[in-house]
């Protein structure tokens, strides 16, 4: 559906009351920035960016985990803080010339849902800029999914948090017939192919020992 931003200037375009707001879609905190930019990534673009910790440390977060992140504000990117304590992110709704549309929640730190969570704003993108401590963007994209049969040994795959292949970042591990791989994820590191994943609406990354042949690839859909 088509948005004429200026006059949704003062609205809230966020639905609350959906899956994207609420577990198991989403576990951040509610009422907070974090909990807010993540629900609004799943609600406009289908994206589960997987934010973890304090808002500081998304940009971080979600460059490892892949994530194209952009100096400048994209439509549909987050804007990543990290001055104070904790750190702040923003919804960049739209960019058009000179202005930035933008939501956000939990600016007057008040760590609850209020009247202006949600709520389109707009900056001159000079000013924006200008905004103290902004880290970047980190671009919502919705990534192309393959699926492939696991070939590892006894069909079990092991889940890491990170590109790093380490037992301290092993999250857990799955046995299942496939697994859906984001396209051109991979990396090749040690005679090993590294994937990144989703599984149960989470990104993990897993190594493939054998490269799967084409043949044995599908696209989703």
């Amino acid at each position: 559906m088509s948005i004429n931003y200026e006059k949704s200037l003062g609205k809230r375009l966020a639905n609350f009351n959906s899956e994207y707001y609420k577990p198991p879609v989403n576990t951040a905190s509610r009422g907070q920035c974090v909990w807010y930019t993540q629900g609004r990534a799943y609600e406009k673009k289908g994206v589960y960016i997987g934010a973890r910790g304090n808002a500081k440390d998304v940009y971080q977060s979600c460059k490892n985990d892949g994530f194209q992140v952009s100096k400048y504000p994209k439509p549909n990117s987050i804007a990543c803080f990290n001055g104070g304590t904790y750190g702040h992110v923003r919804y960049v709704e739209h960019v058009i010339a000179n202005t930035v549309y933008f939501t956000e929640a939990n600016w007057n730190a008040d760590n609850a849902i209020s009247a202006d969570d949600g709520v389109l704003k707009k900056m001159s993108l000079d000013n924006w800029m200008k905004q103290s401590n902004l880290q970047g963007h980190v671009v919502v994209k919705k990534e192309e999914l393959i699926t492939f049969n696991i070939v590892t040994k006894k069909g079990n795959l092991g889940l890491y948090k990170s590109n790093s292949i380490k037992k301290k970042n092993k999250v857990k591990t799955i046995n299942a017939k496939s697994v859906k791989v984001i396209a051109g994820s991979g990396k090749v590191k040690g005679g090993r192919e590294l994937v990144k994943v989703l599984y149960n609406n989470r990104y993990y990354w897993a190594i493939r020992k054998t490269i799967t042949k084409k043949q044995q690839l599908r696209r989703k859909g």
